[in-house]
């Protein structure tokens, strides 16, 4: 009984720690080889937002074999914690560990649609956030359907975001932390969580 309860105990400390940490990069290319080969765009081109933006788009440096913004480009319209706010903490973690993946990421989309550091920011967080449903929706733009405004702070979002940081992920890593090292297991209540 003991054996298998530690068995337990160690397979649902193995699946927190996966769920909890970011993806490990320990089996991925070189940064510099990942940057030049990264596809973040849905074919056709999508399009774009805001189709008045007439800006000099990011150059590729074939030399560094980095996308550079040109004179024109503007300023970073919000930090990570925007990033967060709007996309949750994948863009988040990507914006605070591995800054120059996602200004390359940035600067690639603005270059290859010609829109703003706004937009791309916005749809690059929303990449981060689920690269699947934002190629599909990228997919249905270039087929005719609405074009989705990523820069737009969505209050629903932002407070769905923030209840989950502080309060549902939390809990849940600490009712996991009691099950897999407490000493009632799968028998825990509301109080041993609270410690009421």
């Amino acid at each position: 009984m003991v054996h298998r309860c530690r068995t337990l105990q160690s397979i649902l400390l193995l699946f927190l720690i996966g769920t909890l940490l970011p993806p490990s990069t320990a089996f991925a290319p070189h940064q510099r080889t990942a940057i030049a080969r990264t596809s973040l765009s849905a074919q056709p081109t999508p399009r774009r937002f805001d189709p008045s933006y007439k800006k000099k788009p990011p150059v590729f440096n074939k030399s560094t074999s980095l996308w550079e913004p040109s004179d024109e480009t503007e300023p970073e319209p919000y930090g990570p914690f925007g990033s967060f706010l709007r996309g949750g903490p994948s863009p988040f973690l990507v914006r605070v560990f591995q800054p120059s993946q996602y200004d390359q990421a940035v600067f690639k989309y603005m270059a290859q649609t010609s829109c703003s550091r706004a937009e791309a920011q916005g749809n690059m967080d929303a990449y981060f956030n689920n690269a699947a449903d934002w190629t599909y929706q990228k997919m249905q733009e270039a087929n005719g359907r609405p074009v989705i405004d990523y820069t737009q702070l969505k209050l629903k979002d932002a407070i769905l975001v923030i209840t989950w940081a502080l309060f549902v992920t939390p809990f849940l890593g600490r009712c996991g932390y009691l099950i897999a090292f407490g000493d009632k297991g799968w028998g825990i209540g509301l109080s041993d969580v609270f410690n009421i």
